[in-house]
């Protein structure tokens, strides 16, 4: 499963005949028209297969499933993760990574589990960690800079972070 990378999250259907709307910051979504991905949600799995894609903004798009054919099987999905293989990503240098391989992995301080990266929100100056605090369940944010982000360790899924008093 570790070839495998969290594009975004079911959050509706979309009219009757069973489309789907998720929120993603995948930028290439329509990479994925006419490949199986998998949808997760805690202990369950379904590996289905993209008929149609449509970008609605840089945050929305909807989705159709072949075999998904109605509203009703459609809201069974909500709240499922969408995930793709890593190899149908463009290809990166080995400096640079996709912000989207954030999303999901672990933040500690200090050897001392924070939460988990639920969004990335990108401003003029930089990207912006959104991170779910496992104690409060509050949003904590992180700008993505040295001086917050001490290191981001992809292999082994985690962030080491610093925070200042008021951010968590």
């Amino acid at each position: 499963m570790e070839n495998l990378i969290n594009i975004g999250t079911i959050v509706g259907t979309h009219h009757l005949r069973g489309s789907v709307k998720i929120n993603s910051i995948f930028e290439e979504i329509e990479l994925i028209k006419g490949e199986r991905v998998l949808l997760e949600k805690e202990e369950i799995k379904k590996i289905l297969c993209v008929k149609n894609v449509k970008r609605l903004n840089e945050k929305k798009a909807i989705l159709d499933f072949e075999e998904i054919k109605n509203i009703d099987e459609a809201q069974k999905l909500n709240g499922f993760k969408l995930k793709i293989r890593r190899d149908l990503l463009p290809k990166k240098t080995e400096d640079e990574f996709y912000i989207k391989d954030l999303l999901g992995i672990e933040v500690f301080l200090d050897n001392e589990k924070v939460g988990e990266i639920t969004d990335v929100m990108e401003t003029a100056a930089h990207e912006i960690l959104i991170v779910e605090d496992i104690k409060t369940k509050k949003e904590i944010m992180i700008p993505l800079i040295d001086e917050f982000v001490k290191k981001i360790d992809f292999e082994n899924g985690r962030v080491e972070v610093n925070l200042i008093d008021g951010m968590r």
